[in-house]
């Protein structure tokens, strides 16, 4: 996809959304698809286009990532690493941020349970590979996260954020959760407040119904219960 550069439109002009918009959204008139907003600094608090996407294909993306290992790849592709796995896409904020380290940690902390389900997790933020690397060296104390499980992935165009519809005005991404199944399609999307924090089991807990619907291990209301069961996880010292 060919992304726009950064026009500047006239922000106080709604769009008539026509069959090529994703949604109602309350971008300006004449708007490309897939353009990087450029947002004037006097409408900070303007809207911006959060289409829901579930049942849709997943956006891939190359971009730069730090891993587990300390290891980096400038090109990162996304499709590639979770090849036939689900995905869980993470998007926060920014690093060095108050709620994100428990968040990650958190979801750190429930790595193996979403490995055992075949479940690959990606944290994205707009933030630099650098930043990623130094918040990752620093502990829990310290305002950091130490050595996550899962990929960080540097959303610095952030072109990732805007196809998810998940960018905010200010530029940061927007708290929002993604699962993706086998076949590279959104079952599930959650998008928060920013001062709303993530619950690690509610995320089990659909991840569990998802994958117990996809195997026909039950149908509709037979998952009810189990559904409503999840693995249940040691509370954070950090809660």
């Amino acid at each position: 996809m060919e992304f726009s550069k950064k026009w500047n439109y006239d922000y106080d002009t709604k769009c008539e959304c026509s069959d090529d918009d994703r949604c109602g959204c309350t971008f300006p008139n004449n708007m490309t698809r897939g353009f990087i907003p450029d947002y004037p600094a006097q409408n900070a608090n303007a809207s911006i286009c959060k289409p829901v996407l579930v049942g849709q294909q997943a956006f891939n993306f190359s971009a730069p990532a730090v891993f587990a290992d300390g290891s980096t790849n400038d090109l990162f592709n996304f499709f590639d690493y979770i090849a036939d796995s689900y995905a869980l896409l993470i998007f926060y904020l920014a690093d060095f941020s108050a709620v994100c380290p428990l968040e990650i940690t958190s979801f750190n902390q429930a790595y193996t349970e979403f490995t055992k389900r075949d479940v690959k997790v990606v944290a994205v933020s707009v933030d630099s590979l650098p930043a990623h690397i130094a918040w990752r060296k620093l502990s829990f104390a310290e305002g950091g996260i130490g050595q996550v499980s899962f990929p960080l992935v540097s959303d610095l165009s952030k072109i990732i954020c805007a196809e998810y519809g998940v960018l905010r005005p200010d530029g940061m991404a927007q708290r929002s959760t993604f699962l993706i199944d086998r076949n590279y399609t959104i079952r599930y999307q959650a998008v928060y407040d920013h001062k709303i924090e993530r619950s690690v089991e509610e995320t089990l807990r659909i991840t569990d119904r998802l994958i117990a619907l996809d195997n026909s291990e039950c149908k509709g209301f037979q998952c009810w219960n189990k559904s409503n069961k999840p693995a249940v996880l040691e509370t954070s010292k950090h809660l």
